[in-house]
C-alpha cells in the first residue's frame, strides 16, 4: 500500500541564515588569508636574510638556506592549493544540471 507524503513542517521554523559569513569571522577567507599572510611572511623573511647574507651582517649560511628553503615550500603548496581550487572550479562548471 501507497502511503501519502506528509508535509515537511513550517519552513518559518528554521533559523534564518542572515546571508554570505563576513570575512574575518572564522570563516574559510579568514584561514585562507591568514594562510596567505603566513606565506607573505616566510617570503619576506627569507629575502631580509638574503639580503642581510649578501651584505654580510648574517654569517650563517644554513639558516638562510633553511629560510628560503621553507619560503619556497610555502609558496609551492599556496600555488597548488590555488591549482586544486581552479581545477574544483572548473569542474563545477562543468556539470550539467
Amino acid at each position: 500500500m501507497i502511503q501519502p507524503i506528509s508535509s515537511i513542517g513550517s519552513l518559518a521554523t528554521l533559523p534564518l541564515q542572515s546571508g554570505a559569513p563576513s570575512a574575518g569571522s572564522g570563516s574559510f577567507s579568514s584561514l585562507l588569508g591568514h594562510a596567505l599572510q603566513s606565506v607573505n611572511a616566510s617570503v619576506t623573511q627569507a629575502e631580509q636574510q638574503g639580503i642581510g647574507l649578501a651584505s654580510g651582517t648574517s654569517p650563517n649560511i644554513a639558516s638562510v638556506m633553511t629560510t628560503a628553503t621553507k619560503a619556497e615550500l610555502a609558496v609551492d603548496m599556496a600555488v597548488q592549493v590555488r591549482n586544486r581550487a581552479i581545477s574544483a572550479y572548473d569542474q563545477i562548471m562543468n556539470m550539467q544540471v
